[in-house]
């Protein structure tokens, strides 16, 4: 991928904790690069990306905005750039606040963020009330939010309960998206509409009106007690990998190195053995 870089863009604007901040404002700079690709591009300014217009929308969004912690504005200048402009794939923000109120010298306040557009996968099921239009809800969910991008969705199949199996039939399904939301900006989003879907937790593997689990997320791995990346399972839940597999048969599994289909064969050979 090509990258532009445009450094030095000055503005003044009224961000900060101190109401003098708010008030009487200060000089910032952004320095910005983004990535694009440039090789099939015509030499065409309507074919690319007119670093002129990323600049007037930086200046723009920072100038019409106030947040109190420069940590907010450069998150949210990074998405709304990202979003006007389709064609970046990729964009690192370093704002600069010279005029920070600290009581000692210094020469310049930076903080430098990175964001991009990626390629995640969720695995669905619902086994009480309304299943299929629990499913559709999050499509629908996804739909409406603007960080997030539908890109298509499996069938739903009809599979039985895994682990504890008193309980009502699933169904489930896969949907895959492109967001810029991060990995736990995401899993704030597949929790927020569950709560939505009104899920209960009653019991570890127990009924519910919705589960919606990030399957991957690119091909990043993440191991913490708040999010593991691949899911740590998926690799080995049929209801999983079939409606994946409708969607993106080849999709290899970052740690496993095997693609849905193969993992799939894998589980029907261990169930035969």
């Amino acid at each position: 991928m090509d990258k532009i870089r445009v450094e030095g863009i000055e503005f003044y604007a009224y961000h900060g904790v101190l109401k003098s901040e708010k008030e009487l404002g200060q000089i910032f700079s952004v320095d910005c690069e983004f990535t694009i690709d440039a090789a099939c591009f015509s030499d065409d300014l309507n074919n690319t990306v007119n670093y002129a217009d990323v600049t007037c929308e930086i200046v723009s969004f920072c100038k019409n905005t106030e947040y109190d912690l420069i940590e907010t504005l450069t998150n949210e200048l990074a998405k709304d750039v990202l979003l006007k402009f389709p064609l970046i794939k990729e964009i690192t923000l370093t704002l600069h606040k010279p005029h920070a109120p600290i009581p000692a010298h210094f020469s310049d306040v930076s903080l430098t963020v990175t964001r991009a557009w990626h390629d995640c996968y969720l695995g669905i099921g619902s086994n009480l009330g309304q299943r299929e239009k629990n499913l559709d809800l999050v499509w629908n969910e996804i739909c409406k939010n603007p960080y997030m991008q539908p890109v298509c969705r499996s069938e739903y199949i009809e599979t039985k309960p895994y682990g504890v199996v008193d309980q009502p039939d699933f169904l489930n399904g896969a949907i895959k998206i492109r967001t810029i939301l991060t990995p736990r900006e995401l899993l704030r989003f597949c929790g927020d509409t569950e709560t939505i879907c009104g899920r209960v937790r009653t019991r570890h593997w127990g009924e519910r009106t919705l589960d919606v689990d990030i399957l991957m997320y690119d091909d990043l791995v993440i191991y913490t007690d708040e999010l593991k990346l691949p899911h740590p399972e998926m690799h080995m839940r049929d209801f999983v990998l079939q409606p994946l597999a409708q969607i993106e048969p080849y999709l290899i599994h970052p740690i496993k190195k095997m693609n849905v289909m193969e993992l799939l064969k894998s589980i029907k050979k261990q169930g035969e053995e």
